[in-house]
């Protein structure tokens, strides 16, 4: 299937978009757009070449201050850590099974990593729908759990060196 990654548009079509899970569709639905004018996130869209306008997938980011208590680092920290909040991301459940999840995931690690070569950015921070999505999908790929927060996890930048 060939799609393309870009940043959401206003005359995307996202009402036929439906991950499954009412609160992911909602938001790309009623908030996307007008948080990414108030410029609080930005949202990136996954489309189809032969269909650009229907939204099939999306991330979210936004720039945070993360607190580095609980984080599974070796390394000494300062209290806070500037950090990029993966904020939301779903894929439409017409478009699973075939990878697209994963191109969604390494668009966004790669976007922030571009932003880290402009402004600090020491890690992506995520919080995980439940268990099983912190475990099969993100883990993998080398997010690790806050230890007090199960469900938050961690992507340090520095580990795309060894990619």
């Amino acid at each position: 299937m060939n799609t393309t990654i870009r940043q959401l548009e206003t005359d995307d079509d996202r009402n036929s978009f439906d991950c499954g899970v009412e609160s992911l569709n909602a938001w790309l639905k009623q908030m996307a757009g007008q948080n990414d004018r108030k410029r609080f996130t930005r949202t990136y869209v996954m489309v189809e070449a032969d269909d650009p306008k229907k939204v099939i997938g999306y991330y979210s980011l936004m720039a945070i201050s993360a607190e580095t208590e609980g984080l599974p680092s070796k390394k000494r920290l300062p209290e806070k850590v500037s950090a990029v909040l993966l904020a939301r991301l779903a894929l439409d459940k017409n478009y699973t099974g075939q990878g697209l999840g994963e191109s969604l995931l390494m668009h966004a690690l790669y976007t922030t990593s571009q932003a880290s070569n402009l402004i600090g950015v020491h890690c992506v921070i995520v919080d995980a729908l439940n268990e099983d999505v912190a475990n099969k999908f993100y883990m993998p790929y080398g997010f690790a759990p806050f230890q007090n927060e199960p469900l938050r996890l961690v992507f340090f930048l520095e580990t795309l060196k060894d990619m």
